[in-house]
C-alpha cells in the first residue's frame, strides 16, 4: 500500500446509479487505505474547498445528452484547482454499455470536459442502469426510440443494471496509482 491520498468524489446522480458508484468507489479507496468524502454537487450546503484534497474524482450521469447542470457548475467554478491536482472523470451513461453507442458516450464526455474548461488525469465511460420505474411517458419513449432501443426490453418493467464493476475497479485502482 502507498502513501495515503485524501480524495473528495464529487458526484451528481439522477436515479440514483452515480451514488451507487461513488460509494464503490470510496469503498475501494478506503479499502487501499485513503481517506475519502463524499459531496452531491447539488447539496450547496457546507464549505467546501477543492484545494484540502490530493485527488478528486468527478462524476455524473448522462440524461438527453448531458450531464447534469450542477455537476457542470461545480467543475466549471473549480477548474483551477481541479486542474492543479490529478483529477478522473467518471461518466456515467447507457450508451457506454454497448460498442455500438461508445462514441456516443465518449461525445458526451467531451463536450463536458470542454464546456467546463478541465482536463483531468483520467476519463471512464462507465454504463450505467435503466430504471423503468422512475421514468414518465417521454422519458421510455425516448429510450424506447433512441439509439439505445435496440438493447433495453421493450416492456421496461425491470432494473437493469449494466455498470462492469470489475472494470470501474480497475480504472480507480490505475488512477490511485498515478
Amino acid at each position: 500500500m502507498g502513501a495515503r491520498v485524501n480524495y473528495l468524489i464529487a458526484y451528481a446522480t439522477t436515479e440514483g446509479q452515480t451514488d451507487k458508484i461513488a460509494k464503490f468507489i470510496a469503498k475501494i479507496l478506503s479499502q487501499e487505505g485513503h481517506e475519502v468524502r463524499f459531496h452531491n454537487v447539488s447539496d450547496l450546503s457546507g464549505g467546501l474547498s477543492v484545494s484540502e484534497y490530493d485527488r478528486v474524482i468527478v462524476a455524473g450521469s448522462v440524461h438527453s445528452g448531458q450531464h447534469q447542470a450542477d455537476l457542470q457548475l461545480f467543475v466549471f467554478a473549480n477548474r483551477e484547482q481541479l486542474g492543479a491536482k490529478p483529477g478522473m472523470l467518471i461518466s456515467v451513461s447507457l450508451a457506454a454499455a454497448f460498442p455500438d453507442t461508445a462514441d456516443e458516450a465518449k461525445g458526451y464526455a467531451d463536450t463536458f470536459l470542454e464546456a467546463a474548461h478541465w482536463k483531468p488525469a483520467q476519463t471512464v465511460l462507465i454504463a450505467g442502469a435503466v430504471k423503468p420505474g422512475l421514468y414518465d411517458w417521454f422519458e421510455k419513449s425516448a429510450l424506447l426510440e433512441g439509439d439505445l432501443a435496440a438493447h433495453v426490453n421493450e416492456d421496461l418493467e425491470e432494473t437493469r443494471e449494466f455498470t462492469d464493476w470489475n472494470a470501474l475497479t480497475e480504472q480507480v485502482s490505475e488512477f490511485a496509482r498515478l
